[in-house]
């Protein structure tokens, strides 16, 4: 681990896709951000960072080598959600500041306002989510889950922000995001003809350069990822994320990756294992590019 990262983690286990490289050596450095203190419905996605690296211990990843990744481990645990935000924040900042891409592991979903405000050169959002998060407030609380989405949106602006998978949203959410120019597309636009879903997020993407990517496991049907903390009906598969990601990753500039919201307390181990391969997915395809 590089000096000045230590008082950062607290704890070193399994390593996130095979990873073996020095902070100095990588191009993409990964932590963990063990977090659901906002949690509606079902809490412990806390538990998500260790059982993706121990997910990803066992799976297949072909070509895996060329991504050299670091892990750092995760960031100390906290009840506080400010906390939790100037944590995240802090470290995306480090990370890139030495050049390198982060990789969140989440964790709930309002870590990505931390980490996306802290990427100052992208002009474009690409979320893989059931959920629009666009909430003005929810359960009494204006920074959570399900308003993440808006309060970055009110504080910085982007080239193009799509959401991919959405099927589960208030009016007052598909309002915000005509207002504010967010393009959508539906899981059942990605079921039934995915061909024109795949046009429609490479027209959309065609003007942006450098991007953040956030997926949150919920876009695929619960068939596929039980273990999620707020599972919707009507999700789309694995292999059209897969694609989707490649897509993106392939087109633009990569400049910072999250993946939240699978829970282990629920998962029979199907939503660790897409996650996984969701993230190994965008990295092999950004590396192979860069290459």
């Amino acid at each position: 681990m590089a000096e000045g990262w230590r008082h950062f983690y607290f704890y070193r286990g399994p390593l996130f896709i095979g990873s073996e490289k020095s902070f100095e050596e990588a191009a993409y450095v990964a932590f963990g951000a063990p977090f659901d203190g906002t949690a509606s419905y079902r809490p412990g996605s806390r538990f998500a960072p260790l059982q993706l690296r121990l997910m990803s211990m066992y799976l297949e990843l072909p070509k895996e080598h060329l991504i050299n990744l670091c892990d750092l481990g995760d960031l100390a645990p906290t009840n506080s959600i400010e906390a939790m935000l100037r944590r995240v924040g802090e470290a995306v900042k480090r990370i890139c500041e030495a050049g390198k891409v982060p990789v969140i592991l989440g964790g709930e979903h309002t870590i990505t306002l931390a980490s996306a405000s802290s990427i100052e050169d992208i002009d474009s959002l690409i979320i893989f989510d059931a959920h629009l998060d666009l909430r003005s407030e929810f359960m009494d609380t204006q920074i959570n889950h399900t308003t993440w989405l808006r309060r970055l949106l009110e504080k910085r602006s982007f080239r193009e922000v799509v959401v991919i998978g959405a099927r589960a949203y208030a009016d007052e959410e598909e309002e915000f995001a005509e207002e504010m120019g967010v393009s959508v597309i539906s899981s059942r636009e990605v079921i039934f003809n995915f061909s024109q879903s795949v046009r429609k997020v490479e027209s959309l993407i065609r003007d942006a350069e450098r991007t953040y990517l956030s997926i949150d496991v919920d876009v695929l049907d619960p068939g596929y990822a039980p273990g999620v903390s707020n599972p919707e009906p009507g999700g789309i598969s694995p292999i059209q994320l897969f694609t989707l990601i490649e897509l993106v990753s392939e087109r633009l500039e990569l400049r910072g990756v999250d993946v939240v919201e699978v829970n282990p307390l629920f998962d029979n181990g199907l939503a660790a294992a897409n996650a996984v391969y969701a993230v190994y997915h965008a990295l092999l395809a950004s590396a192979t590019k860069s290459s």
